[in-house]
């Protein structure tokens, strides 16, 4: 390993002071730091909670630039370990003592406007408290008009965030298959769907229905708009010197 850039929440880091520990280490190792996203490095260091990894995940996933997230939030399931144990992180790393995850994106495709985005935890569409009408097709086969305050569509990584807050299940992180949640249906017959890597999911808006992607607000479904997901060609690689039980972390963050 040649170079690493490190990317921090400033928020959490206030005057960088952590990261410029980070940034002394590395360099007496002989390795080249630049402070900020750079695409041609070989490691990609996120100093913050699981939203600094996330809004960077893009980036890394296109660039394909493994991440290693040391966190200085509260939850941190994709981060690797907590500030205190940081630099014994890195060590573990520049020793080659560490195992990969290779965590599924979702690739959303819309005509209006002409765009394509990748999403590490979620694509929702609605979710403004007020209840709206959608045609569901999952691989060009219709499964339900579906009347809800919105729909979730969730990777396995997203699946302990908002979709399980609407009631979805929890999938394996490391999982190829992702989830379709309706939010507060009106019908009880409105269930989730767990869906294979080759499916695809098209929604049809009959309102007006904002459009999130990883908590970014976009553009909204006009009526008849529609939006197409399917599981991305890119995924993020996840880095962890600190091998945990998904479940045992689970009960650790008081989810079970």
């Amino acid at each position: 390993m040649r170079s690493v850039a490190i990317f921090t929440n400033e928020e959490k880091d206030q005057g960088l002071e952590y990261t410029n520990v980070v940034k002394d280490f590395l360099e007496k190792q002989d390795i080249q730091v630049s402070i900020g996203y750079s695409e041609t490095v070989d490691l990609l260091v996120v100093l913050g909670g699981d939203g600094t990894v996330l809004n960077i995940s893009h980036k890394a996933a296109i660039d394909n630039i493994p991440v290693l997230g040391i966190n200085l939030g509260t939850m941190g399931f994709l981060t690797d370990v907590d500030k205190k144990d940081g630099i014994f992180s890195l060590e573990k790393v520049l020793a080659n003592n560490f195992i990969t995850e290779n965590r599924i994106m979702l690739e959303v495709h819309r005509v209006t406007p002409l765009e394509q985005r990748l999403a590490l935890n979620e694509v929702c569409v609605g979710a403004t408290g007020k209840l709206k009408t959608f045609d569901l097709y999952i691989s060009n086969q219709f499964i339900d008009t579906i009347r809800a305050d919105g729909i979730i569509i969730s990777t396995p990584t997203g699946s302990t965030a908002y979709n399980l807050s609407a009631g979805g299940p929890i999938l394996s992180p490391c999982g190829q298959m992702f989830v379709v949640t309706p939010i507060c249906p009106h019908s009880l017959g409105s269930r989730p769907f767990v869906l294979s890597p080759s499916d695809s999911v098209r929604i049809i808006a009959r309102n007006i229905s904002p459009v999130i992607i990883d908590g970014e607000e976009r553009e909204p479904l006009l009526k008849g708009e529609d939006i197409v997901v399917n599981k991305a060609a890119k995924h993020v690689t996840i880095m962890k010197t600190v091998v945990t039980n998904f479940y045992e972390t689970l009960r650790k963050k008081k989810i079970l």
